[in-house]
């Protein structure tokens, strides 16, 4: 990890090792004191003693009393918080092996990037609670111990030698004491403090990278929050030294994380997992050289190639311009709203590798926020600002202009007397019944909402057969090909996936009339951006528009919610009665799920042996593949479905299935491996042999298949290797996909660096799965799922659904929140997976943040609704 954020270790932990920590030892320099303001009589930059360290971080005056005046008492007081910056791995080695001068450039470097970071972190994220229940904040300062490490926790290496790596490092811990206006100490808003920890890496990763260049070293492969390594540094040899990061990665794959997406995991497997620190540093140095002469490493070439004179000129190149001006796009690609943090965020990875440090982000995020190209749309509950686009408020407010413009439309007319002796001849319940009129009334635009299983698509079947019967053409859509296909197929329709429609609509081939309805499936996975395009379409068309969906599933991938803007505008139909599961307790729980009532749903499920504990990721994954062992390798369709959170989660599934199908010789002759990419647009080796189901994650015209599309592979040969190495790794396959068989190269699905878009279909994640409908379900449950989530995965299976968890992971992340938690058992864990399944994630609007006095549209209805479709 490169910046971490996590409650530091007890006390006990602390003042165990304070020879080590405070550098007493000699092996590393003694902590010191960032204390600007200089609270609790400490001196910015003085010497960390242990006494004094141990006295504050318990909470204590000189006289043994709690410093906290309000709470002081709490025995599970969470006295600091450990805020980790840790240099690139390359920059740790040429600080370990370049020689004495380039040692003491890099520390310099280091420690003026530290500095830069906690005081970008005091000013930006300091804030103490004050008033009722904490409903007010108030900026304070921060005091924290400084302790600066070189190595890691020893690990073996590839080559069979254990030793600690090279890792240069400094742990911030920041007390949680809190000198607040009127000189009461509370305690930190820890909230505020954790959200700014990408911003935080961010800022250290810019300043860091500006005192390497200016020590002359190169930089190169600049990445995700602004990650950067030196130039000439082969990452053959970062992964070598990196033994002891190995070790917590491939944990974090085999939970299906990845670290910068899991820091908290990442740091409780780090604590959970290391070994003592050799505490006498006799051997570290001389483990590193003799390393390097194994693998034939040598410092001092990469800084006799890479060093070069700074050049103040290039402080102002051409492409820092363009990607600070990117920036507010970019902040909008996956959210409409963000915050400050947010901001900096941007600001400093775009300055990474200019020659610009830290102290130059203020300056640029204060010129971005001054500029016509974000808005401040607002304060949150806590006074805090959040800011937007002029083209993302635009965009939002002419969705609800638009669907309430639509609504007061009443120029569509069907035969109601017909429809409703239709809906009676099909059983369709009371509740069904009125949406269907609903949804066919006179108006340009109508929603219909309903829980996971409530019979949407039986419903619109009637609907779709008035249409037809009044003259009407009727078209789908859906963001995925796969739910737009299940449209198409179960109401004889033409449907296509959404961004097909709007890339028709873009190149002057419109797709809508005023004798057209469009029927938008899973509408709550649509973005903003999205709603607006197909509004605008079928507004200027004159046509219908039909959303159904479910605000409470899945949300939106984009930008916003298109089904949440819509719902501002118009009134809704809900259907709450769920039908797909058989049996009454598991449609309670479906329902429970989803109201964010995840106790009494696990409940359900332990009650009944369908909540399974395995003992790691392992376990786990051998557990839930067990739930469905029978079914595997069956012909049947729809027959099982397995769930789980990431890609990396559904590769270990695959895995495990595939192991099986070996065993029940379902899959025969050698495996080969292609080069292939995760849906997420991850790297990912897949191997295919004979026998594999396989599924298609792009269309592809000539082959015939979607994103989503799943085969049976009847042959796969190797193909060598060629002179394009972008198709060094890929195969001939021939795959049998329903009634039909096709031969391709898998060269014909590559993304544009040569991977194959290709994946095991033996598992799916969360949005993979939504839409669909099958027999049994298993899913591996990880604390990382939210409301939404489980609300997916457990509503999936008219029979039975699985809940399986890996105990020990839960165990890890629960002592990572809170340190003061006694030894978990069943019950605690349930509880405490229940509290974060029930937390909904809602995309945000920038309507949220408007004022509330704008001049917005009512939500409307056909005047002539009730009238109209009365039963």
């Amino acid at each position: 990890m490169v910046a971490t954020w996590t409650p530091a270790a007890s006390a006990d932990y602390y003042t165990k090792q304070t020879a080590y920590y405070t550098g007493e030892t000699g092996v590393e320099p003694r902590g010191v004191w960032f204390a600007p303001a200089g609270d609790h009589g400490l001196v910015d930059g003085a010497v960390v003693e242990a006494a004094l360290f141990d006295r504050l971080f318990s909470g204590k005056d000189a006289e043994g009393q709690s410093l906290v005046t309000n709470g002081g008492g709490r025995i599970n007081r969470v006295p600091a918080f450990d805020v980790t910056l840790s240099a690139p791995r390359s920059v740790s080695l040429m600080w370990a092996l370049g020689g004495a001068d380039t040692r003491s450039a890099i520390e310099a470097a280091h420690a003026d990037a530290v500095r830069q970071t906690l005081q970008l972190v005091e000013k930006e994220a300091a804030f103490a609670r004050r008033g009722r229940g904490g409903s007010r904040i108030e900026r304070v300062s921060l005091s924290a111990a400084v302790f600066r490490h070189g190595e890691s926790r020893p690990a073996e290496h590839a080559d069979g030698f254990t030793f600690a790596d090279p890792n240069l490092h400094t742990h911030c811990v920041i007390l949680n004491l809190a000198t607040r206006s009127d000189k009461s100490v509370g305690a930190l808003h820890s909230t505020v403090l954790r959200d700014w920890k990408m911003a935080t890496g961010a800022t250290y990763h810019a300043a860091l990278a500006a005192g390497v260049m200016k020590a002359g070293l190169q930089i190169d492969r600049i990445g995700s929050n602004g990650v950067f390594e030196i130039a000439s540094v082969a990452d053959e040899t970062i992964t070598y030294f990196s033994a002891r990061r190995q070790e917590i990665v491939e944990e974090l794959k085999t939970a299906g994380e990845h670290a910068e997406r899991s820091a908290a995991l990442a740091a409780a497997i780090a604590r959970s997992s290391r070994k003592v620190k050799d505490k006498d540093g006799i051997d570290r140095e001389l483990a590193w050289r003799d390393a390097t002469r194994r693998i034939g490493f040598t410092a001092v070439a990469v800084i006799e190639n890479q060093r070069r004179s700074f050049d103040d000129a290039g402080q102002h190149n051409e492409a820092v311009a363009e990607r600070l001006a990117a920036i507010p796009a970019k902040l909008t690609e996956t959210r409409s709203v963000f915050e400050r943090r947010d901001v900096v965020r941007a600001v400093a990875e775009a300055l990474v590798g200019s020659g610009l440090g830290a102290e130059r982000i203020d300056v640029e995020v204060s010129k971005l926020l001054e500029t016509a190209e974000v808005v401040e749309l607002g304060r949150d509950r806590i006074g805090l600002p959040r800011y937007s686009t002029p083209e993302m408020v635009r965009i939002e407010r002419e969705v609800v202009d638009m669907a309430a413009g639509m609504a007061k439309s009443l120029s569509f007319q069907i035969d109601g007397e017909r429809l409703v002796a239709d809906c009676r001849k099909r059983g369709l319940s009371e509740e069904q019944q009125i949406a269907v009129t609903y949804a066919t009334g006179k108006a340009g635009i109508a929603v219909v909402e309903g829980a996971p299983g409530t019979g949407k698509t039986t419903l619109l079947a009637p609907a779709v057969t008035a249409w037809k019967t009044a003259g009407y053409r009727v078209v789908g859509a859906a963001s995925a090909w796969r739910v737009a296909n299940t449209l198409r197929d179960d109401l004889d329709i033409e449907a296509r996936a959404t961004a097909s429609w709007l890339a028709r609509a873009e190149h002057g081939l419109p797709f809508l009339d005023a004798k057209t309805v469009l029927i938008i499936d899973e509408a709550g996975l649509l973005a903003s951006r999205d709603m607006h395009g197909l509004l605008t379409a079928a507004r200027v068309a004159g046509a219908k528009v039909l959303l159904t969906g479910d605000r409470g599933q899945l949300q939106a991938i984009g930008a916003g919610s298109g089904l949440r803007l819509v719902a501002e505008a118009i009134e809704a139909v809900r259907v709450q009665t769920i039908v797909r599961q058989r049996e009454a307790w598991a449609r309670d729980a479906v329902a429970a799920f989803g109201r964010g009532q995840a106790d009494k749903a696990l409940a359900g499920f332990a009650e009944r042996n369908l909540l399974i504990e395995a003992d790691g990721e392992k376990a786990a994954v051998k557990a839930v593949v067990d739930r469905v062992d029978q079914y595997l390798g069956s012909s049947k369709p729809n027959s099982f479905l397995i769930v789980a959170k990431t890609n990396a989660e559904v590769a270990a599934i695959s895995r495990e299935v595939r192991t099986r199908l070996r065993e029940k010789h379902l899959i025969r002759g050698e495996d080969i491996g292609i080069d292939a990419v995760t849906p997420s647009g991850h790297a990912n080796r897949v191997d295919i042999a004979a026998g594999d189901q396989i599924r298609f994650l792009v269309r592809n015209d000539r082959v015939g298949v979607i994103n989503g599309t799943v085969g049976r592979v009847i042959a796969v040969k190797p193909v060598g290797p060629g002179t394009d190495r972008a198709f060094r790794n890929h195969a001939t396959l021939t795959v049998r996909i329903g009634d039909r068989t096709v031969q391709f190269d898998s060269s014909e699905l590559t993304d544009e660096q040569g991977r194959a878009r290709l994946g095991l279909a033996y598992a799916s994640t969360i949005y993979g799965a939504q839409g669909a409908t099958v027999e049994q379900t298993a899913v591996l449950v990880s604390p990382a799922f939210d409301r939404h989530d489980i609300y997916v995965a457990v509503s999936r299976a008219r029979g039975e659904t699985a809940l399986v968890v890996d105990s020990r992971r839960i165990d890890k992340e629960m002592a990572a929140a809170d340190l003061s938690l006694p030894e978990p058992d069943q019950d605690s864990r349930r509880r405490w997976l229940g509290e974060r399944m029930a937390i909904a994630h809602i995309k945000q609007t920038t309507l949220d943040y408007l004022p509330s006095e704008r001049d917005a549209p009512e939500p409307v209805r056909s005047r002539t609704w009730e009238a109209d479709h009365a039963l």
